[in-house]
């Protein structure tokens, strides 16, 4: 029986993800379950006094958590844009940065919490070297 024709040879019009989707769901799973938690606590007592010990520690875990939300989002949205204003943008940014400045905003009503413009700002440097990172990973 003659050998068929090697796969490489063979024209593909379907491009296969080079990250399966399993990882980036448990990635974003993990994280949301990380940053719910961390919600509840500061949203009932405040942040923890390890976190309060080191100045701006906290904008560092906005740029972290925030980050890792839009990157395994991106990943589960398969790298998905959608046009805003014109412009074509990340639908894992417009899903996660809208409802961020939303809930900072809010916080000023929390007797635990304070609305920062820094901390929103952080989320949106998160988000944007993340996703960058997404997308070289992801390719």
């Amino acid at each position: 029986m003659p050998d068929a024709p090697c796969s490489e040879d063979a024209p593909s019009d379907v491009t296969e993800p080079r990250i399966g989707a399993g990882p980036w769901w448990l990635g974003l799973g993990a994280t949301s379950l990380f940053a719910a938690v961390m919600t509840l606590i500061v949203y009932s007592e405040g942040l923890p006094a390890p976190f309060t010990a080191v100045p701006h520690f906290d904008k560092a875990l906005h740029f972290g958590i925030s980050g890792m939300l839009s990157f395994f989002l991106d990943g589960v949205l398969r790298r998905r844009m959608v046009r805003v204003a014109g412009i074509a943008v990340p639908l894992a940014a417009v899903l996660f940065l809208v409802p961020t400045a939303i809930e900072e905003f809010l916080q000023r009503y929390s007797i635990h919490r304070t609305s920062s413009l820094g901390d929103f700002a952080a989320d949106v440097a998160g988000v944007a070297c993340f996703l960058w990172l997404s997308r070289r990973i992801g390719r």
